[in-house]
């Protein structure tokens, strides 16, 4: 069983030692994921709902949610949708409810996501660390796909592998485990965020509780935890050099959440 590891930083130099390996800008870079609490499971939203305890419960929810969301939704649309992983990520893009996880092509982008999104108490300190997760999904998907041919890269939403994936699928055929796949860049968020998404198949579990209890190198997923001291200074030295909520988020409330953190809202 793979081994995860967990590194604690306590300097914006050491998270960059951490992360500048393996990006060379093709399929087998690493992808990052920033949570604001180190608590937080890698577990995409749909399985947040606490009625969903098996897969044909999981299933079910999906397809309603599908369902209730294309039936509402075409009034709002700005051109005509026929295929699911599209109307998947459109979903996904406005908060519905989901089988993606998002991740990030780009280190500095999650930890953004990371520092910006913990929690302060009432006395306006963090009481819980951040975490960045690393993510190879090259080396994710070559475990998922072990005994199936496999160039190693990243899928896209168009590549026939996944299939058994896809929303509407009979649960008996759809695979168990995460696969790492590509967005549709359907929104200037997604372009800006370098956003990237592991789809989830029936299993219920978080995927580092898949990766400890499978045969997956050890460096396919790794962790990083910012210390809740060092969460102001690190997200002030983000700011400064220019990841901010107005380049994440590229439109107007990007623009407002970033005005409001300037002169010290709560965000």
């Amino acid at each position: 069983m793979a081994q995860l590891t967990i590194t604690t930083i306590d300097s914006f130099n050491r998270f960059l030692e951490k992360v500048d390996r393996g990006q060379n800008g093709d399929g087998t870079s690493l992808w990052f994921r920033g949570v604001g609490s180190s608590l937080h499971t890698l577990s995409p939203s749909l399985h947040r709902n606490s009625q969903i305890t098996d897969t044909a419960s999981l299933f079910g929810f999906e397809q309603r949610l599908i369902t209730r969301f294309q039936e509402r939704s075409i009034p709002y649309l700005t051109h005509r949708i026929d295929e699911i992983w599209e109307w998947l990520f459109l979903m996904q893009h406005y908060g519905m409810p989901t089988r993606l996880l998002d991740w990030t092509e780009n280190p500095f982008i999650a930890l953004f996501f990371a520092l910006s999104s913990a929690q302060k108490n009432s006395a306006g300190t963090y009481d819980n660390d951040a975490a960045v997760w690393i993510l190879s999904p090259s080396k994710w998907n070559q475990t998922i796909f072990l005994h199936q041919s496999y160039n190693g890269s990243a899928f896209s939403p168009t590549d026939s592998s996944i299939n058994t994936y896809k929303p509407g699928t009979e649960p008996k055929y759809i695979n168990d485990n995460p696969v790492a796949i590509l967005g549709i860049h359907n929104s200037p968020r997604i372009v800006a965020q370098r956003g990237s998404f592991c789809l989830f198949g029936k299993s219920l579990d978080p995927m580092e509780r898949i990766f400890e209890n499978g045969h997956f190198p050890n460096d396919a997923l790794e962790k990083i935890i910012v210390p809740a001291a060092q969460i102001q200074d690190l997200l002030q030295k983000l700011i400064w050099m220019g990841i901010s909520d107005s380049v994440i988020y590229p439109d107007l409330e990007g623009l407002a959440k970033e005005t409001k953190r300037l002169l010290g809202f709560r965000v």
